[in-house]
């Protein structure tokens, strides 16, 4: 079964991650420094995933723990707004195959 990219545990982290990917696979053209920006982005939302991830399988976790995994999960919604944002400024237009993850 495919990995659900939006999901209750992770929130948006998936997508997120998947369409921070295809901007730094598509044909846009980045200054290297964005360029070096978005890949480090990509790390720290991939360790903030894997977080999520292990807080999705404590089957009773502390308060702060819960309170840290909602606002990284509450984050990456705001997070993936903000890109979908900018993928739309710099296409003028949404584009299928960027939202194809």
């Amino acid at each position: 079964m495919a990995e659900l990219l939006v999901s209750v545990s992770t929130g948006a982290m998936g997508s997120l991650l998947c369409k921070l990917g295809a901007i730094l696979n598509d044909e846009f053209k980045l200054l290297k420094n964005v360029n070096d920006d978005i890949k480090f982005l990509k790390d720290e939302l991939e360790a903030m995933q894997v977080f999520l991830l292990m807080m999705a399988e404590v089957e009773e976790p502390d308060k702060q723990s819960k309170l840290r995994a909602d606002a990284v999960r509450e984050m990456s919604y705001d997070i993936e707004d903000s890109i979908d944002k900018f993928m739309i400024l710099v296409e003028h237009e949404p584009s299928s195959r960027l939202f194809s993850c």
